[in-house]
């Protein structure tokens, strides 16, 4: 890894963009390494933008906050248009969400598909869950943190109803950000 990894998940209110932002945190910290994390989202609960800003450092973090992204994961199309500016122009990697995002065709970041919530509608029969898909591709295309870190935070911090649920969602995350070739 290099010195620091600045990510920004982002999408509307109700996906689990603050779950899946303080995971990969959790995460990152389980492995020693130096966390930020911090999030924000609109004034509706459900439907408004939201984003989970993560900072992963060998070092300690200086300043808490993303201020250019490394790596954008986007869940929504207003989400993805409001902080594609906030990621790096020539070396970020830009994750989406390929049925919810239509990407730019201007940008100059590097854009990888993910079809993360209609996977998650045929495997897992709805949407719940698709959050976790998304971040699983992501860890494992990435490496930005390990599979197994992510696996054990997932594990211990899922609710007793949703744990198997959510396992199976990485599982089939992995599985699909396997398939991303070239290095983000």
């Amino acid at each position: 890894m290099t010195e620091s990894k600045q990510i920004l998940l982002c999408g509307v209110g109700g996906q689990g963009i603050v779950t899946a932002g303080g995971l990969l945190g959790s995460a990152a910290f389980a492995e020693g390494r130096h966390v930020s994390g911090t999030s924000s989202y609109g004034a509706a609960a459900r439907g408004g933008e939201c984003r989970a800003e993560v900072v992963i450092s060998a070092l300690p973090v200086a300043f808490p906050f993303v201020t250019t992204a490394d790596l954008l994961v986007a869940l929504s199309q207003s989400a993805y248009d409001r902080y594609l500016g906030w990621t790096a122009e020539s070396s970020g990697v830009v994750f989406y969400d390929t049925l919810l995002v239509s990407p730019a065709v201007a940008a100059t970041q590097r854009h990888i598909g993910i079809s993360a919530t209609q996977s998650t509608e045929e495997v897992l029969g709805s949407r719940l869950g698709a959050n976790i898909v998304m971040l699983a591709a992501v860890v494992e295309a990435s490496g930005a943190i390990s599979k197994d870190s992510l696996v054990k935070v997932i594990s211990e911090r899922s609710p007793d109803r949703f744990r198997d649920r959510n396992l199976r969602a990485a599982e089939l995350g992995f599985s699909l950000g396997s398939q991303v070739t070239g290095d983000c």
